[in-house]
């Protein structure tokens, strides 16, 4: 009987031994998957910064190569026009002046 009273206790031995073992597993799995969940986040803070960036240039880029094009075109652009239409407005003004001055000159000799 000595045997089978030695059986359970190498058993429960390889149990005990076996349940340190795997917490001592489970502690490092948890360890570890912390680490890949900080590091996940870490890489999504940076491609989402990366992102935005890139997104950014390629904005610039375009709007770059839209001016470029309408250069190219010969077309105006929204700020082109209204600098001539600010130009012409003070233009308009000094005509209309002068044409003022003229008529009253004409009347004046007429007078």
């Amino acid at each position: 009987m000595s045997k089978n009273s030695e059986v359970p206790a190498f058993v429960k031995e390889q149990v005990s031994e076996a349940q340190k073992r795997f917490a001592v597993i489970q502690g490092q799995a948890e360890k570890t998957i912390k680490e890949w969940v900080a590091k996940g986040h870490e890489i999504q803070v940076t491609t989402a910064k990366r992102t935005r960036a890139l997104g950014n240039e390629v904005r610039k880029q375009a709007e770059s190569f839209q001016n470029r094009l309408i250069q190219a075109a010969g077309v105006a652009t929204q700020s082109q026009i209204k600098a001539l239409t600010r130009e012409l407005s003070k233009l308009s003004k000094k005509v209309d002046a002068l044409v003022e001055k003229k008529a009253v000159a004409k009347n004046d000799v007429r007078a």
